[in-house]
C-alpha cells in the first residue's frame, strides 16, 4: 500500500472487486499481490492507462467457471443454479404438454398483436426522425387573423419567405423551400405522363438526410435545368441504363424544356413527410409561378424549412418575428394580424393542430389507441398465463411441500417457477416475433398501412428483454402463491390455496372488462361505418368514373385553364358516350370523394365576412347525378345566358345568405360579376360526413364569382373532370373504353381515371382501418379470454375435485356440475360487463365527435357484446364441466 501511495495510482476498482468476488479466498492474497506488482511496474514504465488495461485483462484472464463452483460463498447462489432450474423447467413443461401448449399459445397470440401494433406505432411516432439534424429543423407556418372570422392558417407559405428569413434571421443556418407540382413528363415527347415534381432549394440536401447515391452528390442542382431522379424512377424511365447525363422533358405552359439528370436519389424512407421522385431547382420559380408570386405576401405555395444554428433557440426567432413582419407590412395591416411561427420537423406528422401542408397529417388519437390496444392484449395474455399457472399450481402443491421439507429456500423455489414462465415467454417471443414479421404484408393489406420492418442485431436484445419482462410479470404472482404456504399445511391439505385469491379474481375481472370493451367498441364502430356507407348522400355515385382532363396552357389564368380543359373534354366526350355501356356523361371542376373543393371568401354588403364552396359544372351535371331541385330550375342546355350568368345555390347557402325568395336575386356582395340565381338544389353531402354541409354555389362560369371574392383556397385542382356512369357488368371494360377513346384523342398523354365510389369510401379509410385493427384485436382478445376462462375452470375443477366427486356419487347431474362451475366466476363476468359500459360509452363518444353525422350508442350494441361474451364463456365452461362430469369419481376420492 505504501508503493501505491507513493506512485499515486491504483488499479480499476471494479476489476479488483470482481477478482475478490470470484477468487478462492485461499488464493486471493497471492494472486492479487502478483497482479498489483505487475500493475505498478507497468505504471512506472508505460504509464497508468496501459497498466490499468493490462491489470483488467489479467483479472479477466484469470477467471474460471470452476472457481465459482468451488467457492463456498457462491454454492447457494441462484445464478449458479440457473442452469439446473431451466433443466427442471424444461422437464416440467414437457411433462404437462397440454397446459404448456395453452400457455405458449396465449402468450404467442398476445405477442404477435403487441409486436405488430408496436411496429406500427413506432413507425408513426418516429416519422422524420432519420434526419441527423432533426432537432434543429423547423417548418414555418402562416396565420392571418383579421378578426370577425377572417382567419387563414396555412403551413404552405409565400415564396418570398425564403429571402425574408435569410435576410432577417441570423439564427438560421439554412433556409430551404419544398413544393410539389404536377408537370407533364416524357423521355422523347412520347408517352407523356403527369408526374409530381419537387421544386426545391439547391441547399435542400444540406438540411435533410436524403441519400444521393450516384452522380453529382455534392451540388446536384448547381445548374438551372438540372434534375434529380429517384432510383425507382430511374428504372421506370431508363431501365438498366445509367441515367446520369440523360434528359427528361418537362412541359411548362406550352413549352417543353429538357432537364439533365445530375444525380440519383435513393428511395426515400416510408417514415418521411417529404417524398418525391423527381426534383428541380426553385431558381425556376419566376418561370413556374410568375413575377407576382415571388413578391406576394398572401399567396402561399411551398413549404419553408429552416435549420437553426447550434446554441440558438427558436423562441428567440418567435419573439422578434412580429417586428420583422411590421417592418415590411406596418402600413398595410395592424400588429398580430400577420403571424409567422415554426413547427418542429418531428411534430409535423402527428399534430393536427397545425394545418396539413403537402403531406397529410395522421390522427395521433388512432396511433395512441392502437398502442394501448397492443399493450392491453399483451396484458390480457399475461393475465391468462397467470390464471392458468395458478390453476396448474394446485397439482404441484405436494411437490412444493416436499421441496420445503427437504430444505429448499423460498427464493430458490420462486426462481424455479419464474424459470418456467420466462422459458415459456422466450419461446412465445421467438414464435410470436417471427409470426409478426411474416404477417406484416397481411397486416398492411388488412389495414391499408405501409408498415416496413428492417431487422437489426440490437433488436434481439430488445426482444429478449421484453420476453424477460413478460415472463416475470406473468409468473411472479403464481410463483409467490405457490411458495408462500407453509409446508405442513400443504402436506395436510394438498393445496396451496389461501383465502379467496382476490388478486386473481381482480385480474380475471379486468380481463373481462377489456374484452367486452373491445367487443362493444368494434360493434359501435362497425355500426358507424355502415351508417356512413349506407347514408343517402343526396346524389347517385355508384359506378361513376372520373377522368381528369388537362389544359393546354398552364401559365394562363384559372379561367383560361378551365376553358382549355373543357375544350379537351368536348373532344373526348362524344367518343366515350358512343359506347352503349356509358350514360350520364358530364363535366365538373371537382369529383365527389375528393377533399379540398374551392372555398371562396368575401365581405358582403353588410360588412359580414362570408365563405362558400364553389362547383363549376356543365348543364348535364344535376341530371347525371340525380340531384334534386327544390325551387326554381336547372341550367338549360345550350343557353348562352345560363352559361355566362346563371348560378344555383344549395339549401344551406340559401339560409346562410339570408334569402327568403332567392330566385332572380344575386349574392350579397358588391364586386361580383353579372350573375343571377335561377334555382335551389336539395342539400347533398359533397364533402365527407365528418363535416356539416357547407354553403355551395354551382355555376358554369367561374369568372363572376372570382371577381367578387377577396380570398380563395383551392386544394383540389379546378381543372375539370369528365364524369360518366358505367352501366356494363364487367368493370374491366371501363379501361378498354377509356383507352381507346383517350389514345385516339390525346395519343401523347397518359390516361388516369378513378371510380367515385372508391373516392367516397377513401374519405373514411382511417376509420375503416381503425375498425379493422380493433376487429382483429377483438378476435384475438376473445380467443385469449377463452383460454383464460379455460384456465379459470381448470383452477376451479382442480381445487374442488373431491367435492365434484362426492356430488357425483350422491347423484349430481352434468348440468348441476356446470352450474357449480359457472357460479364461481359468473359474478366476475357480470361485473366486467357492468364496468365496461361507462368506459365504452365515454371512449365511443369521443370518437364519434369527429363526425357531423353519426349514430347513437344504443343498448343493442352492449346487449350483443354481452351475449357474445357469455356465449364464449358458456362454451368454455360447458366443455370443462363435461370433462369433469365424465371423470370416474373413484379417481378423485381414492386418497380419502
Amino acid at each position: 500500500m505504501g508503493q501505491a501511495s507513493t506512485q499515486g495510482h491504483l488499479p480499476p476498482r471494479w476489476a479488483s472487486r470482481f477478482l475478490e468476488w470470484y477468487c478462492d479466498p485461499y488464493l486471493l492474497e497471492d494472486l492479487q499481490g502478483d497482479l498489483l506488482e505487475i500493475f505498478y511496474r507497468t505504471t512506472s514504465h508505460k504509464g497508468p492507462r496501459r497498466a490499468s488495461w493490462q491489470y483488467t485483462w489479467l483479472v479477466l484472464r484469470s477467471f474460471r467457471w470452476s472457481a465459482l463452483r468451488k467457492n463456498s460463498k457462491l454454492k447457494n447462489n441462484i445464478i449458479m443454479n440457473s442452469g439446473q432450474h431451466f433443466k427442471v423447467a424444461v422437464r416440467v413443461l414437457w411433462r404437462d404438454k397440454f397446459n404448456t401448449m395453452l400457455n405458449t399459445l396465449g402468450l404467442t397470440i398476445g405477442i404477435v398483436c403487441f409486436v405488430l401494433m408496436g411496429l406500427y406505432v413506432t413507425q408513426e411516432v418516429t416519422f422524420d426522425h432519420f434526419h441527423t439534424k432533426k432537432d434543429r429543423i423547423y417548418r414555418a407556418w402562416l396565420l392571418e387573423d383579421y378578426g370577425e372570422g377572417k382567419i387563414f392558417f396555412n403551413s404552405n407559405t409565400p415564396v418570398r419567405f425564403e429571402n425574408l428569413f435569410e435576410e432577417n434571421f441570423p439564427e438560421f443556418e439554412e433556409v430551404v423551400q419544398y413544393h410539389l407540382r404536377n408537370f407533364p413528363v416524357s423521355r422523347n415527347q412520347q408517352d407523356v405522363i403527369s408526374e409530381p415534381v419537387a421544386v426545391i432549394s439547391p441547399e435542400f440536401f444540406e438540411v435533410f438526410d436524403f441519400d444521393l447515391i450516384h452522380g453529382n452528390v455534392t451540388e446536384p442542382l448547381s445548374g438551372r435545368y438540372d434534375l434529380i431522379i429517384s432510383r425507382a424512377y430511374a428504372e421506370k424511365y431508363f431501365g438498366d441504363e445509367d441515367p446520369i447525363g440523360k434528359t427528361l422533358q418537362l412541359q411548362f405552359d406550352e413549352d417543353v424544356t429538357p432537364f439533365t439528370i445530375t444525380a440519383v436519389l435513393d428511395d426515400i424512407p416510408q417514415s418521411s413527410s417529404i417524398k418525391f421522385d423527381l426534383a428541380i431547382s426553385n431558381v425556376l420559380n419566376r418561370e413556374l409561378m410568375g413575377e407576382r408570386a415571388l413578391t406576394a405576401w398572401m399567396m402561399v405555395g411551398p413549404e419553408t424549412y429552416v435549420l437553426m444554428k447550434d446554441q440558438t433557440s427558436i423562441e428567440t426567432v418567435n419573439a422578434k418575428s412580429q417586428d420583422v413582419v411590421m417592418s415590411y407590412l406596418g402600413e398595410e395591416m395592424n400588429r398580430d394580424e400577420y403571424n409567422i411561427g415554426f413547427q418542429p420537423l418531428t411534430d409535423i406528422h402527428l399534430n393536427p393542430e397545425i394545418p396539413a401542408g403537402i403531406a397529410p397529417v395522421s390522427n395521433p388519437v388512432y396511433v395512441y389507441v392502437l398502442g394501448i390496444i397492443g399493450l392491453l392484449v399483451l396484458f390480457i395474455a399475461c393475465i391468462n398465463y397467470t390464471t392458468l399457472s395458478i390453476g396448474q399450481s394446485i397439482k404441484r402443491s405436494r411437490e412444493v411441500g416436499m421441496r420445503k421439507i427437504l430444505g429448499a429456500a423460498k427464493r430458490t423455489l420462486i426462481f424455479q417457477y419464474l424459470s418456467e414462465s420466462v422459458l415459456v415467454a422466450l419461446v412465445s417471443m421467438l414464435v410470436g416475433g417471427l409470426l409478426a414479421v411474416l404477417l406484416i404484408p397481411t397486416f398492411n393489406r388488412l389495414t391499408g398501412t405501409e408498415l416496413v420492418y428492417v431487422f437489426e442485431m440490437w433488436h434481439l436484445a430488445i426482444f429478449f428483454l421484453i420476453a424477460l419482462c413478460i415472463g416475470t410479470l406473468a409468473g411472479i404472482y403464481p410463483a409467490i402463491i405457490l411458495t408462500s404456504t407453509k409446508a405442513l399445511a400443504i402436506m395436510r391439505s394438498g393445496s396451496t390455496s389461501r383465502g379467496k385469491h382476490w388478486v386473481r379474481k381482480v385480474m380475471v375481472t379486468f380481463q373481462f372488462v377489456i374484452t367486452v370493451l373491445l367487443i362493444s367498441s368494434a360493434l359501435i364502430m362497425q355500426k358507424q361505418i355502415r351508417f356512413l356507407q349506407d347514408k343517402d348522400l343526396g346524389f347517385e355515385y355508384q359506378a361513376f368514373v372520373s377522368v381528369p382532363l388537362f389544359s393546354s396552357s398552364e401559365s394562363g389564368r384559372t379561367t383560361e385553364r378551365i376553358a382549355s380543359a373543357r375544350a379537351n373534354g368536348a373532344l373526348l366526350k362524344p367518343k366515350i358516350e358512343a359506347h352503349p355501356q356509358v350514360s350520364s356523361i358530364t363535366m365538373a371542376s371537382h369529383a365527389f370523394g375528393t377533399p379540398g373543393w374551392a372555398a371562396l371568401s368575401f365581405t358582403d354588403d353588410k360588412g359580414i365576412f362570408r365563405t362558400f364552396s364553389m362547383l363549376a359544372v356543365d348543364a348535364e351535371y344535376l341530371s347525371a347525378f340525380d340531384i334534386g331541385i327544390v325551387e326554381g330550375r336547372d341550367f338549360e342546355k345550350g343557353s348562352g345566358l345560363d352559361e355566362r350568368q346563371s348560378i344555383l345555390l344549395n339549401e344551406t347557402a340559401v339560409d346562410y345568405f339570408g334569402f327568403e325568395n332567392p330566385i332572380g336575386k344575386k349574392l350579397p356582395g358588391d364586386n361580383f360579376g353579372e350573375h343571377r340565381i335561377i334555382g335551389v338544389v336539395k342539400d347533398f353531402h359533397f364533402s365527407s360526413l365528418h363535416q356539416e354541409i357547407a354553403p355551395l354555389v354551382i355555376t358554369q362560369n367561374v369568372l363572376p364569382m372570382f371577381l367578387g371574392i377577396s380570398d380563395a383556397e383551392v386544394k383540389d385542382s379546378m381543372i375539370p373532370k369528365l364524369l360518366f356512369k358505367f352501366t356494363g357488368s364487367q368493370l374491366s371494360q371501363v379501361q378498354e373504353i377509356l383507352t381507346e377513346a383517350w389514345e385516339s384523342t390525346f395519343p401523347n398523354r397518359n390516361l388516369e381515371y378513378t371510380f367515385l365510389d372508391e373516392n367516397v369510401a377513401r374519405q373514411y379509410e382511417n376509420e375503416a382501418r381503425l375498425n379493422k385493427l380493433i376487429g382483429v384485436a377483438t378476435v384475438i382478445s376473445i380467443l385469449i379470454a377463452a383460454i383464460g376462462l379455460l384456465g379459470l375452470t381448470v383452477l376451479v375443477v382442480n381445487s374442488r375435485e373431491k367435492e365434484i366427486g362426492i356430488r357425483k356419487v350422491i347423484g349430481a347431474s352434468p348440468f348441476q356440475i356446470f352450474h357449480l362451475l359457472a357460479r364461481t366466476f359468473s359474478w366476475q363476468l357480470i361485473l366486467g360487463v357492468v364496468l365496461s359500459i361507462p368506459l365504452t360509452v365515454w371512449l365511443m363518444q369521443q370518437w364519434l365527435e369527429d363526425f357531423a353525422y353519426r349514430v347513437g350508442i344504443g343498448v343493442d350494441m352492449f346487449a350483443l357484446s354481452t351475449f357474445i361474451s357469455f356465449f364464449v364463456a358458456l362454451v368454455v365452461i360447458g366443455f370443462q364441466a363435461w370433462k369433469a362430469a365424465v371423470v370416474n369419481p373413484v379417481k378423485s376420492l381414492r386418497t380419502e
